[in-house]
């Protein structure tokens, strides 16, 4: 996105999908950070400034955000935004039974960043007691979308069905077992 005038600061388009939680946004900002490093020692040494190899998160952010971090004043922008990202920005943790694929999570991280918060980010756990189902955990509140909690939350009609199945299923116990027909060729 070009400068609509001159001085202006540029417009940040967000995160990409890839950046999940604090921790790719952490990997992001020490990136940055060494990034800016080398082009100083570049500079200082007086040699053409030339991009270094960057990882695929940092790739993302680039395209994402059009950025040009040869550019000084861009790639301080890009520091403050990060900086602004990681104390701000909304997080989530989300455990689940077992891991969700990386296809899920960037479904979710999808859904999550067009519903809830453009910028939102998310931790995920494990607590394999919860069966199915997932915990959701923000600042200040809690939801419990599991299997199990919805199991104790419906315990007597559960309890009812069970009993209703295997009592239908129970043989008679008054009732005499049949006697066994003699084998042919077997004296009795």
């Amino acid at each position: 996105m070009a400068h609509e005038a001159a001085g202006t600061p540029k417009k940040f388009e967000g995160l990409p999908l890839q950046v999940v939680g604090p921790v790719d946004l952490g990997r992001l900002i020490r990136e940055l950070e060494a990034l800016d490093n080398n082009l100083l020692q570049q500079k200082l040494q007086k040699h053409e400034p030339k991009l270094p190899k960057t990882s695929k998160l940092m790739d993302d952010l680039i395209s994402v955000n059009r950025l040009d971090l040869l550019d000084d004043a861009e790639r301080k922008r890009t520091r403050d935004f990060l900086a602004a990202i990681k104390e701000r920005a909304p997080v989530l943790h989300i455990s689940f039974s077992a891991d969700p694929s990386p296809a899920f999570v960037e479904k979710l991280m999808s859904w999550l960043r067009e519903n809830i918060h453009p910028l939102v980010l998310l931790t995920v756990g494990l607590q394999p007691n919860i069966g199915a189902g997932c915990i959701v955990r923000t600042t200040n509140k809690y939801f419990d979308f599991s299997l199990g909690k919805h199991f104790g939350e419906n315990r007597e009609l559960l309890m009812s069905k069970l009993r209703e199945v295997t009592t239908a299923k129970a043989p008679a116990a008054s009732a005499p077992a049949p006697a066994a027909a003699p084998k042919a060729g077997v004296p009795t």
